[in-house]
């Protein structure tokens, strides 16, 4: 495996604890997660994505581009996936009740939701597979791309994919003990995406836990059109791009 990724790797993983094992005791010290698994380990990370966009100038020889990051929480258990950007007040929550899925749209600094049922999914065309939730990408695109063998790096098993899936190229990491990425880049015609991870835990060990939403006003998405005259939909409607037909 090339130097360069391994480095990459170990800047990634160094704010993570280290583990003490010797590569003999790598097979009992981690446990090899399959990826297609219904049942991955509960853990709470936390990631950073960063995203720049390359917009034409008017000469066509000179492109702007426009970085801008994020930070942002993740939560996995069996049946409940929380993600939080606290900078921005926003979460998602997403429920699996058999083979239903509820997706919520937290607004923690109005202390409101919206909830869309499976039905509401489906014709917003934004159902995707509790597989895809969980791992936080899309198996389809591993699926297709060149696989390297395990590696160790600090104690972690780690595994790298690398490849083109229609116009875009792809470099992945993931934690093969946590079934979670470590490095997800994607770089296309119009700029590129980058997200690392910077902290992981087991779910109990979490040093910070998903604001609490239980008491938020809940809006159902199929009644956004009835109150079309309610400031936080109106600006929730913008958001979305686009104007509820009831």
């Amino acid at each position: 495996m090339p130097n360069l990724f391994k480095l990459i790797v170990l800047s990634f993983l160094t704010a993570l604890t280290a583990c003490s094992t010797t590569p003999s005791q790598h097979a009992s010290a981690a446990n090899i997660i399959d990826l297609s698994s219904t049942s991955l380990p509960g853990v709470a990370a936390e990631f950073i994505t960063t995203r720049e966009e390359t917009h034409p100038e008017h000469d066509e020889h000179e492109h702007e581009e426009i970085a801008n990051n994020v930070t942002w929480r993740f939560w996995r258990n069996t049946n409940q996936l929380t993600i939080e950007r606290p900078q921005l007040g926003l979460g998602e929550l997403w429920q699996r009740d058999g083979q239903s899925v509820i997706h919520r749209k937290l607004y923690h600094n109005d202390q409101r939701a919206i909830e869309f049922q499976p039905d509401d999914l489906r014709m917003l065309g934004t159902a995707p597979s509790w597989q895809k939730l969980s791992l936080l990408l899309d198996q389809n695109v591993l699926a297709q791309l060149q696989a390297g063998e395990i590696e160790w790096s600090d104690g972690y098993p780690v595994r790298e994919y690398l490849g083109k899936v229609a116009d875009s190229e792809w470099h992945i990491v993931m934690r093969m003990d946590l079934a979670l990425p470590v490095l997800i880049e994607r770089k296309h015609e119009h700029g590129s995406e980058r997200t690392e991870l910077v902290h992981a835990y087991a779910l109990p060990e979490a040093p910070w836990q998903p604001t609490p939403a239980n008491n938020y006003d809940v809006i159902d998405f199929a009644d956004l059109g009835d109150k079309e005259y309610d400031p936080f939909v109106v600006k929730v409607q913008a958001q979305m791009g686009h104007s509820h037909q009831h």
